[in-house]
């Protein structure tokens, strides 16, 4: 069955202007470039800050120590998480304009599951070659990862980054209703002001499992996502940037508490500086202000963004604990061949690889009705 997805305003529009993407598969660059930003800053963290806490230390002394103030400034790379949500709002309803609930999940199943198959392979058999960072996890818990239902069955992840990914799963089957029901300008506001609102109730009911259902805590970053691309479409109004305004003020609530921060004396001020340039930023995108950003290398670190995060984690610990064994290489230059070195590799997995694998899952997607 066909929904007709045909916008309905709520209001006059006090600004309006033709930004928004006229189909679907437009690419903005802008994005890219964001994309690749928080990916970068979470790897920064993970290679940086993590690397010397608990049981997982790479280098040769704490990290503070071997990198100095720069120990301070990745500390503050997981904000790249928020920021990958936040985008995550913003293309998941760019691309479900006008497409059914078929046609939406076979684009999201696409988009999410090619790259971790490939990149949860390199990542398990570097933790099975090189065992003394991470072990790899049994076979069965490797075959509930393919399917992202680790969390929900409670068996170890390949890597712990993919976290995230449960998060985005969810988001993506919430936002199935709204494509069920018609993706129209009425149905997306209604759908961000009623999870919005979910949310904040669900912190006074304390239930796990409604906390589980919201995302309580990281569902504001997916509305604003999804407000800045409305701005993006249909012009800025006054209930959008309300939206926007309410998932700031709750994103500057709830990293307040940010268990790294809360653990290693970290400032809150920096956190919150960056979190408001996060939204800063998809403002100045969804006003248009970025539409003439072209440069066309950004594509290419845009589509390796993906394989990037999923690699940076287990693969990037190894190599480092390898070299710094085995070389008399400084750290400084290591993290940045590291770095790049994964950056490359996430390249060719896109590439050649992912990108690959997923036009043969579209064929056969698209040959069954």
């Amino acid at each position: 069955m066909t929904l007709t997805v045909t916008g309905v305003s709520l209001g006059p529009a006090r600004h309006v202007r033709p930004a928004a993407p006229a189909h679907p598969g437009t690419r903005l660059a802008a994005l890219d470039l964001f994309r690749f930003a928080a990916a970068l800053g979470v790897a920064l963290f993970h290679l940086v800050a993590v690397a010397g806490t608990g049981g997982v230390r790479i280098w040769d002394g704490p990290p503070v120590a071997v990198f100095g103030g720069f120990y301070r400034i990745a500390s503050y790379g997981w904000v790249g998480v928020p920021f990958f949500f936040m985008i995550s709002g913003f293309v998941i309803c760019m691309t479900a304009w006008d497409r059914t609930p078929g046609q939406y999940l076979r684009s999201r199943f696409v988009r999410l599951f090619p790259a971790l198959w490939v990149c949860m392979t390199i990542t398990t058999l570097v933790a099975t070659v090189y065992p003394r960072v991470f072990t790899p996890v049994p076979f069965r818990a490797f075959l509930a990862n393919m399917f992202l239902l680790a969390d929900p069955l409670g068996v170890p992840r390949v890597d712990d980054v993919y976290w995230t990914l449960w998060l985005e799963l969810k988001f993506y089957l919430l936002f199935l209703v709204v494509v069920w029901i018609g993706v129209t300008y009425r149905n997306v506001v209604a759908f961000c002001l009623l999870w919005s609102v979910a949310s904040v109730l669900a912190a006074e009911v304390g239930q796990p499992w409604l906390d589980a259902l919201v995302m309580r805590g990281n569902s504001h970053y997916f509305v604003a996502g999804i407000a800045f691309h409305l701005i993006h479409r249909r012009g800025s109004r006054p209930e959008l940037w309300l939206l926007v305004a309410f998932s700031w003020a709750l994103s500057i609530h709830y990293y307040e508490g940010n268990p790294w921060q809360a653990s290693h004396g970290m400032s809150y001020t920096p956190s919150s500086i960056l979190v408001t340039i996060c939204f800063a930023a998809l403002a100045l995108l969804s006003l248009g202000h970025l539409d003439r950003l072209r440069w066309r290398p950004l594509a290419t670190l845009g589509a390796a963004t993906y394989p990037f995060y999923l690699l940076h984690y287990v693969a990037g610990f190894a190599l480092v604990h390898f070299v710094v064994r085995h070389t008399a290489v400084g750290s400084v230059p290591l993290l940045t061949a590291v770095t790049v070195a994964l950056i490359g590799v996430a390249i060719l997995v896109s590439r050649y690889v992912e990108r690959p694998l997923a036009d043969r899952l579209i064929t056969a997607l698209h040959g069954r009705r």
